[in-house]
């Protein structure tokens, strides 16, 4: 009853069928009812928007995320955009370890990561012949936080002439900053100002400990947990100098 309620009441409501969102009801008249929506523009919409159900096929349940007036404390953007991109990456390794087993044409699965070109490629190749019989790509978008696992699930599925699932396109961006994440900060004594515009030289570290409200670093340096502003651009956590 509770839920049904909720529903009621929502402006808005999407209906979950598999990786997608379908518009079930909207009293703002953007929504197409029937519409097939992705997880990143429900995720947005649910960010900007009160009173936005999700409902997962049976109206008497009721499933994250949800942002209403009444019940605002369930929706908690931050936490659940962390939350799903984990479940995004633990989703991730287990296609691939899949992938790669079910394996039936004698080939072996090479994968070529570049951090600094944030891409990842798969290769296809023989197993006695070493010729490439097919390849796939992954590039991370400038925007976008890298993570090896994610690049490896979607090079590998476009080697393989695979769908790759929206959920790994549109993945969102981390909010937790964890040990051996590789983030960037600014040097706030070099800012300058040029033409009116605010410039600054950047710094990349890679978190080594999280302790005693510092960020220490596997240089030796740290920031302050508290007057940080760091920006997660790599949240892979496998050992950077490897690849």
């Amino acid at each position: 009853m509770e839920n049904k309620l909720l529903i009621n009441n929502a402006n808005t409501v999407f209906e979950k069928k598999d990786d997608k969102y379908f518009g079930y009801r909207s009293r703002f008249g953007d929504i197409v009812i029937g519409g097939a929506y992705s997880y990143r523009f429900v995720a947005h919409y649910a960010k900007t928007n009160q009173d936005v159900v999700i409902i997962p096929g049976d109206v008497n349940t009721v499933t994250t995320p949800v942002c209403t007036k009444l019940e605002e404390r369930l929706w908690k953007p931050e936490k659940f955009a962390q939350a799903r991109r984990d479940e995004i990456v633990e989703q991730a390794k287990a296609d691939v370890a899949e992938l790669v087993k079910d394996n039936q044409l004698d080939c072996a699965v090479n994968f070529i990561v570049n951090r600094a070109k944030r891409t990842v490629d798969a290769l296809i190749k023989g197993e006695y012949s070493g010729d490439i019989y097919a390849m796939g790509i992954a590039k991370a978008a400038p925007s976008d936080c890298f993570n090896v696992h994610i690049g490896r699930a979607i090079a590998l599925r476009r080697a393989l002439g695979l769908a790759v699932p929206d959920e790994y396109l549109n993945a969102p961006q981390p909010t937790d900053v964890r040990v051996s994440d590789v983030v960037r900060g600014k040097y706030e004594e070099s800012y300058y100002r040029y033409e009116g515009r605010l410039f600054g030289d950047s710094y990349e570290e890679q978190i080594k400990e999280i302790e005693d409200g510092k960020f220490r670093y596997m240089s030796g340096d740290y920031d302050f947990i508290d007057s940080a502003d760091l920006t997660i651009i790599d949240d892979s956590r496998e050992e950077v100098a490897n690849d």
